[in-house]
């Protein structure tokens, strides 16, 4: 009789009061049992951490609560302070999974021993609406993709189960930079195989209080510039410059084509 592992789900709470009880039933309600919930609150000013606080001895979940300190310093504590899983998932407090995601996904990572990291594909949906905008990515890559993902990150990072070895191995997030999943996606390339279960698994909520839709375009092509300039040594000087440019012109076509709309007014 095999043991079955324990897997973490790390939950960073920041004023989703509306959202946050979805995202923690979705992972209870998962077909593989043996699970953690780890939540910590970031600085909530919207009663989350009251209600959190009452929530967490009636569901059985993990709770801390602290002054802002931002996403990746929140995910590094709560992985190396509370939680014990052997295989860790993220999940941020607006999204939720289905059911199936974190059997599918440990049942993945588990047939191979070169395998440390497992994603899946996304719904993404209006808050408002619950109507499905697009399911994604269509195209997806398995095995060594360092060479692939230092172009874009293709998946959701609430899609993610990594190896907490893997996890250590890479240091985990780093705390200075925006965009943390695709630095922490990028280093883990380089030390492990990737696999990806062909499945819509993980639903993400599109609606104005997005992190990337907050950003910018401008701040998001910074933040990666910043990646790229970092991760540099991982991959060659060719395909180096190539994902800068790639990740220059994707996000700044926008302001071109506004321009020239603009324009013909």
């Amino acid at each position: 009789m095999s043991i079955e592992p324990l897997v973490s789900v790390v939950i960073p709470s920041y004023n989703h009061k509306e959202f946050i009880l979805k995202a923690i039933e979705s992972v209870l309600n998962q077909t593989y049992k043996n699970v953690e919930i780890v939540v910590v609150d970031d600085g909530s000013t919207d009663g989350s951490v009251e209600m959190l606080e009452e929530e967490s001895g009636r569901l059985g979940f993990k709770f801390i609560a602290q002054s802002n300190r931002g996403v990746s310093r929140t995910l590094n504590r709560a992985i190396r302070e509370l939680s014990t899983g052997e295989y860790i998932c993220f999940l941020a407090s607006d999204d939720y999974f289905a059911p199936t995601k974190v059997e599918k996904q440990l049942e993945a990572l588990r047939k191979s021993d070169l395998t440390g990291f497992c994603y899946t594909q996304s719904v993404e949906f209006d808050s408002n609406t619950g109507a499905e905008i697009r399911t994604f990515p269509k195209k997806t890559y398995s095995g060594n993709v360092l060479d692939s993902l230092i172009i874009r990150q293709p998946y959701a990072g609430g899609t993610i189960m990594v190896k907490r070895a893997v996890y250590d191995s890479v240091g985990g997030f780093d705390e200075s930079l925006s965009i943390e999943d695709w630095d922490f996606s990028i280093r883990c390339a380089a030390v492990t195989e990737f696999v990806c279960v062909h499945e819509p698994l993980f639903y993400y909520r599109s609606h104005s209080t997005n992190s990337m839709k907050i950003m910018g375009r401008r701040k998001i092509f910074l933040a990666k510039a910043m990646i790229l300039s970092k991760n540099y040594m991982l991959v060659s000087p060719s395909r180096w410059i190539f994902a800068l440019l790639v990740n220059f012109v994707h996000d700044h076509a926008y302001v071109f084509t506004r321009h020239l709309r603009l324009k013909k007014i």
